[in-house]
C-alpha cells in the first residue's frame, strides 16, 4: 500500500479541469497565485461572496488586498507553501467597502508541476457572528451580575439604616432570619442572638396566640396584615406583616413600630385616603413645581387633555394646555406668589386634538414638605363665557349700527365700531387677569404705555388700579 501524503502526487494525477472542480468544492474562495504571491485568478465556491471588489484582486499582490494586521499572515502562508508545499490554516481579514471586514480561514498549497500556489479560503462570518454574540452575552451577564451586586448593596444599606424595626421571618416557623439594628434595639437583643429565634418568644404572653394566628394567615393566604400588640418589656407596638418569596423560600417581612409611631402611621393612612379621593375626583387635579411643570395629575385631568398615560404629561409645563398659554400661567403664578392661592380663574384647556374646554381653575401654593402648586380644574361649559358680558352702556346691536347708515359717513361708522370692539377687548382682558394691567397688555399684544393710554381713553383706569402687580 502506497502512502500518498504529497500534494504534488495527489494533484499530479488530475487534469486541470478536475483540479479546478476540487478546489472550487473545497473552499468558498480559491485563488491561483504565482510564486511571488500575485493573484492570477479567483474562483467563488460561495456565489454570495462574488463581488466586483474581490474580482479586482486579479493582477494584484495578495498581501496588498488584506488588512494591515493580516499581512504578516499572508507572508507566512506564502513562505509555508514555497517551503513545505502545504501551509497550516490562518485567519485573515479582508476590508470590504461599506461594511465590516470579511474574515477568512486560509491555507495554501503549491503545485510542483506549475510552480503555482493555490490559496483556499473559508468564510468565517457566521462563526465570527456567533463568537461576537457569545462575547456580548458574557458581557451582559457580567453587567447584570454587577447590577445585582449593586442592588443588593443598596437594599442592604436601606435595611440596615431603616428608621423602623424590620425583621425577616421564616414563614413556616416564624423564626427570625434577619434583623436590622433598630429591631435589635427594640427587642433588647443583639442581631446575632435574634437570628434563629421565634418572634413569638419576644411578645407578651397574652398576645402570642393572636400574633401567631396573624402570621399564619399572612404565610398561607399571601395577604398583608396588621396587629396592635405588646412586647415582653410591656412596650406597645404596631406589627405589620407581608409575605414574599426568595429563592423558593417563603418568608415574612415584619415591621414593628412603637405606639407613637403608630399614630404617625394613622396620619399617613388618612393622607393616603385624601390622595385616593383626589385621584378619583371628577374635577382635574394636578401638582406642579413653582415654575408650573407638572409633577403628577389625576385621571380626570388626563381625560380632559386626552392623554393616555401620566408619563405623557410629566415635566410638561401647564401652559401647554392653557388657551392663552404663557399669559394665563404667568397671571396664576404671580397671584399664587403674592396671595398664596387663587380661586375660580376663568380660562380654557386645549386638549390633544385642539378642542377648547372652558374651565375654572383654583390653586394653592404649598411650601411643606416640598414647594409645589396644587391646581383644581373644573369644566364649566359655556358658563364662563356668559360671565363676560359687555355693559349695556357700551353695547349696540347690529340694528342700531345699521340705523347710522345715511346719518354718518361710513368712515365714522367704522371708527365708532372699532372703538367699541377695542373697548370690549380691553375690558375682557382686565376681567380675565383680575385687573392686572401687565398681564392684560401681554394678552392683548400691547405695550404697557399703549394700554394705559387706552384705559384713560375709555375711563377704565379705576378697574385695574388696585390689582396692578407690576408697574
Amino acid at each position: 500500500m502506497t502512502n500518498m501524503t504529497s500534494a504534488d502526487h495527489v494533484f499530479g494525477q488530475l487534469n486541470p479541469e478536475e483540479i479546478a472542480h476540487v478546489v472550487q468544492a473545497s473552499a468558498d474562495i480559491s485563488l491561483t497565485l504565482n510564486p511571488q504571491g500575485v493573484v492570477e485568478s479567483i474562483a467563488f465556491g460561495n456565489p454570495d461572496l462574488k463581488s466586483p471588489h474581490l474580482e479586482n484582486w486579479v493582477g494584484k499582490n495578495w498581501v496588498d488586498v488584506v488588512t494591515v494586521e493580516s499581512r504578516p499572515k499572508i507572508q507566512a502562508l506564502l513562505q509555508d507553501a514555497n517551503a513545505t508545499s502545504l501551509s497550516r490554516f490562518r485567519q485573515i481579514n479582508v476590508p470590504t467597502p461599506g461594511t465590516s471586514d470579511l474574515p477568512l480561514l486560509c491555507a495554501t498549497l503549491k503545485i510542483a508541476s506549475s510552480g503555482q500556489i493555490i490559496a483556499l479560503a473559508r468564510d468565517l462570518r457566521e462563526i465570527s457572528l456567533l463568537q461576537q454574540r457569545l462575547v456580548d452575552a458574557q458581557q451582559a451577564i457580567e453587567r447584570d451580575y454587577t447590577r445585582l451586586r449593586q442592588l443588593e448593596t443598596r437594599y442592604r444599606v436601606l435595611f440596615e439604616m431603616a428608621s423602623e424595626a424590620v425583621l425577616v421571618l421564616d414563614a413556616a416557623t416564624f423564626k427570625m432570619v434577619e434583623a436590622n439594628p433598630r429591631a435589635a434595639d427594640l427587642l433588647g437583643e443583639s442581631i446575632k442572638k435574634l437570628n434563629g429565634r421565634s418572634l413569638i418568644d419576644y411578645l407578651a404572653k397574652g398576645d402570642r396566640i393572636q400574633a401567631q394566628s396573624l402570621l399564619g394567615k399572612v404565610a398561607y393566604s399571601s395577604t398583608p396584615a396588621d396587629l396592635g400588640t405588646k412586647l415582653l418589656s410591656g412596650q406597645e407596638v404596631f406589627l405589620s406583616a407581608a409575605p414574599f418569596r426568595n429563592e423558593n423560600q417563603s418568608l415574612i417581612l415584619v415591621t414593628l413600630k412603637r405606639s407613637g409611631e403608630f399614630v404617625d402611621r394613622q396620619d399617613a393612612g388618612a393622607q393616603s385616603l385624601v390622595m385616593q379621593a383626589l385621584e378619583n375626583a371628577p374635577d382635574g387635579f394636578i401638582v406642579t413645581n413653582s415654575a408650573g411643570k407638572i409633577l403628577t395629575a389625576n385621571q380626570a385631568f388626563l381625560r380632559m387633555v386626552m392623554a393616555d398615560k401620566l408619563e405623557q404629561i410629566l415635566n410638561e409645563s401647564l401652559e401647554r394646555w392653557l388657551e392663552r398659554s404663557s399669559v394665563d400661567l404667568r397671571v396664576m403664578l404671580s397671584n399664587l406668589q403674592e396671595k398664596g392661592s387663587i380661586k375660580l380663574f376663568a380660562t380654557s384647556i386645549r386638549d390633544s386634538y385642539g378642542t377648547l374646554h372652558p374651565v375654572e381653575i383654583s390653586a394653592v401654593s404649598v411650601s411643606y414638605p416640598h414647594a409645589c402648586l396644587g391646581f383644581t380644574i373644573r369644566e364649566v361649559g359655556s358658563r364662563i363665557r356668559s360671565k363676560i358680558q359687555p355693559e349695556e352702556s357700551i353695547t349696540r346691536s347690529s340694528e342700531e349700527l345699521t340705523q347710522l347708515v345715511g346719518r354718518l359717513p361710513l368712515k365714522e361708522i367704522i371708527n365708532e365700531t372699532t372703538d367699541l370692539i377695542e373697548q370690549l377687548c380691553i375690558k375682557a382682558a382686565l376681567d380675565l387677569t383680575r385687573g392686572n394691567r401687565v398681564s392684560a397688555s401681554e394678552m392683548l399684544g400691547l405695550s404697557r404705555q399703549s394700554l394705559y393710554i387706552k384705559l384713560r381713553k375709555y375711563n377704565l383706569s379705576d378697574q385695574s388700579k388696585d390689582n396692578d402687580i407690576e408697574e
